[in-house]
């Protein structure tokens, strides 16, 4: 069955440069945590496992979504992509010298928390680079892709295809903010209300996400209507349900000291018995007893 663009479909994959020899070939991005582990590429934190995309979003490299859109779930499919199809050659003009002051202005570095080493990555003038070198105050800095000029190498397999409407829902909102069912989702028809994570009410990156997230749930998932709720409790409603939870571990103990105290109770009152068995009294009765039976 062939992809239709607007699917929305989850997919395993491995991307590698190509180089001469094999063994020179980088994973630069994958799904698959244990080899992310076994090349160290490993990012702390971030989600393994089956990816949601929008076929047909113009959000892959060219060659990529192209042959994603005739494949088929469950068939592994492995392909070579040249420049012209991945991050286009590297362009000369994208090389630029930036003073080291003026490098050091920018937030990445004003903390003094990182340096502006090779491989360090800047955002200057709304692009993203990578340093090259620093020298005599002079930083030079690449703003072509990471991987512009470079043949890739893509294995990959879809998983499934999204097709139900809270699935959908839920999915745009995977893959745009948060991990799966973070978020509380009900779908009525063409509306749907999304109960929003604690974070998203302090989170300046929400702010950004959540008009990308309408857009996708209008087009891809059919949805006319989207409420997204903020939930607040009450501290007072808190307080209850907190008195209450207590309340409930109050009578627990109570229980537990009302026992504690029939079994003293119990002990004393046999204590008591075996005080009154071991009397002069009582022993003088069992004497008497003994003498009456023997007259």
């Amino acid at each position: 069955m062939m992809m239709q663009k607007g699917d929305i479909v989850k997919w395993d994959y491995d991307g590698w440069t190509v180089a001469p020899r094999p063994e020179d070939c980088e994973l630069f991005e994958t799904t698959n945590e244990t080899l992310a582990k076994d090349k160290g590429t490993h990012k702390e934190g971030a989600i393994y496992g089956p990816t949601p995309i929008i076929l047909g979003s113009g959000r892959l490299i060219k060659g990529l979504e192209e042959t994603l859109m005739k494949a088929e779930i469950g068939k592994e499919i492995e392909l070579n992509i040249p420049p012209k199809d991945a991050y286009g050659d590297r362009d000369g003009k994208l090389m630029e010298v930036h003073s080291l002051n003026e490098i050091m202005r920018l937030p990445e570095f004003r903390k003094g928390e990182q340096d502006p080493v090779p491989g360090a990555t800047v955002y200057l003038n709304n692009k993203t680079g990578t340093i090259i070198s620093e020298r005599g105050g002079r930083v030079r800095v690449d703003f072509n892709h990471q991987l512009a000029g470079k043949t890739l190498k893509y294995k990959f397999t879809l998983r499934s295809k999204v097709d139900k409407p809270d699935e959908k829902v839920a999915t745009i909102l995977e893959m745009h903010y948060g991990r799966p069912g973070d978020f509380k989702v009900e779908v009525k028809g063409d509306e749907t209300t999304i109960v929003l994570l604690e974070q998203c009410k302090y989170d300046p990156r929400w702010l950004i996400t959540k008009l990308q997230v309408v857009r996708d749930l209008r087009e891809f998932a059919g949805m006319s209507k989207i409420l997204l709720v903020e939930e607040y409790v009450k501290p007072a409603e808190a307080k209850e349900a907190e008195a209450k939870k207590d309340e409930k571990a109050d009578t627990k103990e109570e229980h537990k000291d009302d026992k504690k105290e029939e079994k003293k109770a119990d002990e004393k009152k046999k204590e008591e018995k075996k005080k009154e068995e071991h009397s002069p009294t009582h022993e003088h009765k069992d004497v008497h007893d003994h003498a009456h039976e023997h007259k």
